[in-house]
């Protein structure tokens, strides 16, 4: 922003104080200077060194309003602390629907540590009449006054909390105008119900235009059932607090429509809300009156600290072009002592950043596929070189925002939120982030390029397409599934073609879906080469069609069992050169620290040290096999269902996990019966369990063990080398169930008899 001259304020010419007291005179003054310097062309405007305490305006609940073209400059030293107060919602410095502005240097210091949550009335016996007036009727009793400019937030919205020892069923309130009095009485309501049965709060009398001084008084009435005691009545103390008990939109800094800003260098801290909230300008009854400026563009926010706020670091609820950068965001809902975190000093979501415009909540056509031309909130967010850490339960989340992206920062503290964002919403990329002692959930299509784990774990959740590659995991995990849109087999309903299936499968009319016939046959009429649309659809049910809402398709018979139904573009998981070790293992104890239930994930280049491996699929998997190519597991285990892996290494000095089970191919279970096939690859000391229908190909074996349970599952194994290898297959008793082909022997023994073990025209180079 251009600068055409600097001012600083005249504390004495405007009557501020900068001792941290006469918050009400302060504040008058620090915006009255802003006003006037911009009125003199002022742009950039410095308020001295000092502590300034400042008071919210009742009305509109925020102590201090920048306007447009001007640089507000805290100097070194200088530091706004907002008054202690009991308001739900403020803001100790506001951009609302201004352009080209800029706010830098100093505190921002909320009233987290003395704010007041609720407030208590004391009750004296006596009633009030119809006009307003007061009497002395014993079986009554009522308030103190309440002024609401001394409670101008937390009376918002009030609530009355039942008492101990008054049974009433109900109260009343009466509001009046600066003093209570016949003359000064506003209205009243005489069905007031007490919280916390009913949870609902209670608005002021006259309040369209939110106008404080035409109501500011209240009293509150209660008829007693049973009259009490003097004593008793004036041991009453009367909880009153706010429907929006949380108190969770103190801010530091809000942005509200606001275009072309920039918050830099500025520490901001205890507050009872966000550090730093965005979002659009207000609220509109009429749609139309919504324009795309009034969401908000262009926001810069650099080189802050932002701590020990109660809800959030930072909150993004709606501008767009949007970039957050070297910025120190931490001890997010925790106390002084890093450690504590409950009411009084978070509430949720506690995380460092927030990217939510809870656009559902009102009226603002959004634009999405079915609007194309609704206004854009949420979008090019940039997260960039940021330190975000010891937040009570999440670093980021995206919640709705699109085109995001997440580069060089540096995330670390556990918690139970770690890094995330949400699946429904496109284009997130997280790219050289890295993570200590948190987790990153990767969801829908997120794109991960360049990751560091130290006792931190990558999490796949909900996966609709992510690309992963490039990451290290030191003494962590990589976890979750990747099935999304795959249903597997239905039951087959041929004369209404319906295809049932026993749990919900969530899609709606006209979802697009395929048919897969890896094992089985698909029914007379359906083609594996076309997209087919659902019609007609129950929770658990449906027809296709060729067309979007067309006629359903016409079917001769049930095909034959195996064949799989799915969202036409199912099995979108992608992992490639991942990393995840540790540096010593201290036992054999199964610690598949790479576990992961895929249905059609392309895995490769992953290595594994000092862990375990599972990759699996769900159970009576008739989908596409897992691809796996590049595998590399040093001194540890692996086991594969319905999977095809290549080029992969198997190889340990220390004695076997699990006997001859290193690696095993399929299992026993009966709901785990696709093929597994193992080519190119090696495995030195180590055994392979062959249990499920197995095929290896190209392998080599160095000081290993082959093994298999007696079941009715077939291994196949040729074209491979087997050095000082035992084959253990004494017990097999099932024809045909092991057999080895066109392989090469050098000091290989072999247990097992036929019909139940083949060999099939092996070399054996020991007897040449």
């Amino acid at each position: 922003m251009q600068q055409y001259g600097s001012y600083r304020i005249e504390l004495d010419r405007f009557n501020i104080s900068n001792d941290n007291s006469n918050a009400a005179t302060t504040t008058k003054g620090i915006n009255d200077a802003i006003v006037w310097a911009n009125s003199e062309g002022y742009q950039h405007i410095v308020l001295p060194s000092g502590t300034y305490c400042v008071r919210m305006d009742p009305s509109s609940l925020v102590a201090i309003k920048l306007v447009s073209g001007i640089h507000l400059e805290l100097e070194q030293g200088c530091a706004i602390v907002m008054e202690t107060n009991s308001s739900p919602n403020y803001s100790i410095i506001e951009m609302k629907a201004i352009s080209d502005a800029k706010l830098s240097g100093g505190q921002l210091i909320g009233d987290k540590k003395t704010h007041l949550y609720e407030i208590y009335v004391n009750f004296t016996r006596g009633g009030i009449n119809a006009d307003g007036s007061l009497n002395d009727n014993p079986n009554w009793i009522r308030s103190d006054v309440l002024d609401r400019y001394e409670h101008p937030g937390l009376l918002t919205n009030f609530r009355l909390w039942s008492m101990t020892g008054v049974n009433a069923s109900s109260y009343q309130f009466y509001q009046y105008k600066d003093t209570v009095s016949k003359v000064t009485f506003v209205g009243s309501r005489t069905n007031g119900a007490f919280a916390p049965a009913n949870p609902a709060g209670r608005g002021w009398l006259l309040n369209e235009d939110k106008d404080v001084s035409k109501n500011n008084k209240m009293v509150f009435a209660i008829l007693l059932p049973t009259p009490l005691t003097d004593s008793q009545i004036s041991a009453l103390r009367g909880k009153v607090d706010n429907v929006a008990y949380t108190h969770e939109k103190g801010y530091g800094v809000s942005v509200l429509g606001s275009n072309q800003i920039e918050i830099s260098n500025i520490e901001i801290s205890n507050c009872t809300g966000d550090g730093i909230y965005s979002s659009w300008e207000q609220y509109y009854d009429d749609p139309s009156l919504y324009t795309q400026e009034q969401m908000g563009y262009q926001i810069l926010i650099h080189d802050t600290n932002i701590h020990h706020c109660r809800r959030q670091g930072i909150s993004l609820c709606g501008s767009n072009d949007v970039h957050v950068y070297r910025n120190h965001i931490h001890h997010i809902g925790i106390d002084d002592d890093g450690v504590t975190s409950n009411f009084r000093t978070g509430t949720s979501p506690m995380f460092g950043i927030d990217i939510e415009s809870q656009v559902s909540e009102t009226n603002i056509p959004v634009k999405s596929a079915t609007n194309p031309s609704g206004f854009e909130l949420n979008y090019r967010i940039y997260i960039t070189d940021n330190y975000i850490y010891s937040n009570a339960r999440g670093h980021f989340v995206n919640v709705d925002g699109t085109e995001i992206n997440l580069v060089g920062n540096n995330f670390e503290g556990k918690n139970v939120g770690g890094v995330s964002s949400y699946s429904n919403y496109p284009l997130v990329a997280y790219i050289n982030n890295s993570f200590t002692d948190c987790d990153l959930s990767v969801q829908g299509d997120n794109f991960v390029n360049g990751a560091v784990f130290v006792r931190g774990n990558l999490k796949l959740n909900d996966v609709r397409g992510a690309v992963v590659q490039n990451c290290v995991i030191k003494d962590g995990m990589v976890s979750g599934s990747s099935v999304y849109g795959y249903f597997g087999t239905p039951a087959v309903n041929v004369t209404t073609g319906t295809f049932t299936y026993s749990t919900p499968h969530g899609m709606g009319n006209g979802a697009q879906i395929s048919f897969e016939q890896w094992v089985g046959k698909v029914p007379t009429g359906i083609s594996i080469d076309k997209l087919y649309y659902t019609v007609n659809i129950s929770s658990v049910a449906f027809q296709v069609s060729e067309t979007k809402g067309g006629p359903p398709v016409v079917i001769k018979d049930a095909g034959q069992p195996g064949f799989n139904i799915s969202r036409f573009n199912y099995g979108r998981c992608y992992l490639s050169y991942i990393t995840i070790e540790r540096d010593w293992r201290n036992d054999n104890a199964l610690a598949r620290n790479f576990n992961i239930l895929a249905a059609g994930a392309v895995i490769r280049n992953v290595t594994v040290k000092n862990y375990d491996v599972l990759i699996n699929v769900p159970q009576d998997y008739v989908g596409r096999p897992n691809m796996i190519n590049g595998m590399t597991v040093i001194e540890g285990s692996a086991k594969f269902e319905a999977s095809h892996i290549s080029n992969s290494e198997f190889i340990r000095a220390k004695s076997t996990v699990m006997g001859a089970s290193d690696v095993q191919l399929g299992s026993t279970d009966a709901k785990f019966t696709r093929q597994v096939t193992l080519r190119s690859s090696l495995l030195q000391n180590s055994g392979i369990a062959v249990d499920g229908n197995s095929i290896v190909s190209g392998t080599t074996f160095l000081n290993s063990a082959i093994g298999k349970s007696d079941n009715m599952n077939k291994a196949v194994f040729s074209q491979s080398y087997l050095e000082n290898t035992k084959v253990n297959l004494n017990w097999i008793r099932q024809n045909q169930s092991v057999t080895i082909a066109k392989s090469t022997f050098s000091g290989v023994t072999v247990t097992g008899t036929a019909p139940y073990v083949r060999l099939i025209d092996n070399t054996d180079l020991s007897s040449s």
